[in-house]
């Protein structure tokens, strides 16, 4: 007990990337950390891509050398294709300025969220896994949590702040307020693991491979290991309201059907998990903190699949909200006034990326992007961000600003607009 009389001084729920960031760092600050766990470890997730500007936190949670070796795949880039298969723009993370490790993962998000959450126990956290999260009751003196195991118990735990790791089910931010949908990404997602589809040579065989659609859909092929490929495809709500099968299984094999240049890939493809769907996946909590408590990860926000940024910004906002936790905790100030700068960073870095993700499902931003190379180092500016630099140096930021200017010129010449989101 502390001694406030608190159990502990911070409860964070939920164990992903998010939370488990945010407990390893709150613990190695010297604080005492509770982290509770609907599910048991290891268990399925998506968001297998990684991003380089993840080394950086990994490596400043102490858990580089428990990655580095579990083996997962090496990343060094991601390519995207146009739909009629033609030209192919490579986004290698060696060009992207700025950035200190260019080399990521894919990964097999059961093991490298089990790899996290273990690291996070091993440096002080106490884990409850298989605890569903019931009740918060606040008080100017702390926070009573109300929780329940597998075997329905109920238990009571008293801490000084709540770090809401939940992921969509945002067990605090839908209390104190709600997830805002995004209107210009409303797109969902169907996927799956395959064997049988082959892998590019050499450097570039762990890399990303995107398949871009004339809907502004797209496809991807993620290898997760030597033998192992997920494959997912992103449609507008609107063209899957047309097109949906009976199953998940039926449209995931009906878009890649309907996408001939991944065609030669999946020859010999053979399904090997059931096919998951996902929708409503783009949004930003109206509230992200409040009196004695934050938010993390997918509780806070969550933006699209399509530059591979959620685990990245989930374990960046880990690390911030950690600090934000452990020096309201030494000033004795936990209130919502006191997390107003966290909030402000973790928004900021959204609109930076979401910039960008928006601008993917623009036919000017797109047409722009597969130029075959673009001038005055717009190419590893964009390249950077791609990366997960949010933020660049002014250098770089001119570079990005000169590169939207272009999509904006291109947007108003005839046959290119911004595509319609419904």
């Amino acid at each position: 007990m502390t001694s406030n009389g608190w159990d502990f001084d911070v409860a964070v729920v939920g164990g992903g990337p998010g939370g488990s960031s945010a407990a390893t760092a709150l613990t190695r600050r010297g604080r005492s950390v509770v982290l509770l766990e609907r599910e048991r470890f290891p268990r399925f997730h998506i968001g297998e891509s990684q991003l380089p500007w993840s080394n950086e936190v990994i490596r400043t949670l102490g858990a580089e050398e428990a990655i580095a070796g579990a083996g997962f795949v090496k990343k060094w880039g991601a390519s995207f294709r146009r739909p009629e298969g033609g030209t192919e723009q490579y986004a290698d993370f060696q060009v992207a300025v700025e950035t200190p490790t260019p080399q990521t993962f894919q990964v097999l998000r059961e093991r490298f969220d089990e790899i996290l959450l273990r690291h996070a126990a091993r440096c002080g956290v106490t884990v409850r896994e298989e605890q569903r999260f019931l009740d918060a009751a606040f008080d100017a003196e702390g926070v009573t949590l109300r929780f329940a195991g597998a075997d329905g118990i109920e238990h009571t735990a008293r801490v000084g702040a709540v770090v809401d790791a939940s992921g969509r089910a945002g067990v605090l931010v839908k209390r104190f307020g709600r997830h805002e949908y995004d209107a210009l990404l409303r797109n969902i997602a169907v996927h799956a693991q395959y064997e049988g589809i082959p892998r590019q040579e050499g450097r570039r065989a762990g890399d990303i491979r995107m398949f871009t659609r004339p809907d502004m859909g797209w496809l991807w092929l993620i290898p997760l290991s030597d033998t192992v490929m997920s494959v997912g495809a992103v449609i507008p709500r609107a063209t899957h309201r047309q097109q949906a099968q009976a199953t998940a299984e039926d449209s995931l094999a009906h878009y890649l059907a309907d996408t001939p240049p991944v065609l030669p890939l999946l020859e010999q493809a053979r399904r090997i998990s059931p096919a998951r769907f996902d929708a409503d996946y783009s949004y930003l909590a109206t509230r992200m903190a409040g009196d004695r408590w934050v938010a993390v990860g997918d509780a806070a926000a969550f933006l699209d699949p399509i530059f591979s940024t959620g685990v990245l910004l989930a374990m960046q906002g880990g690390l911030e909200a950690a600090e934000a936790v452990d020096v309201g905790l030494r000033a004795g100030d936990l209130s919502a006034r006191a997390f107003t700068r966290y909030e402000r960073v973790v928004r900021k870095r959204y609109h930076h990326f979401r910039r960008f993700a928006v601008g993917f499902y623009d036919p000017a931003f797109r047409e722009l992007w597969f130029t075959p190379r673009s001038r005055f180092g717009m190419h590893p500016a964009i390249v950077a961000v791609l990366a997960g630099n949010w933020r660049p140096s002014l250098p770089t930021r001119v570079r990005i600003e000169l590169f939207f200017a272009l999509v904006a010129l291109r947007r108003l010449a005839p046959g290119v607009r911004r595509a319609g989101r419904s």
